[in-house]
């Protein structure tokens, strides 16, 4: 029950909020993929210092990106029914 009226007020979200979190998952995912990339070029070793942390630092960051794009979109939502 919960679950449907999350999902019902997450369909009735303004374009900007979507356009916000949509942007947001997909330059995550960006990340992500950037990170595995690298560190498969680098097999995982610690050899390559500076390669192996730029890769944990893109495998960390997209958590705080999503939080961040969250609540962007939650205040472009609020600012969106406050105008209508």
């Amino acid at each position: 029950m919960v679950f449907r009226d999350i999902v019902r007020r997450m369909l009735c979200m303004s374009d900007a909020a979507w356009y916000i979190f949509i942007r947001c998952i997909q330059l995550s995912c960006v990340m992500l993929f950037c990170s595995f990339l690298l560190l498969l070029s680098c097999g995982g070793s610690m050899m390559q210092r500076a390669q192996y942390m730029t890769a944990m630092a893109l495998y960390e960051g997209p958590q705080g990106l999503l939080l961040g794009g969250l609540i962007l979109s939650v205040f472009a939502e609020e600012l969106q029914s406050r105008r209508r």
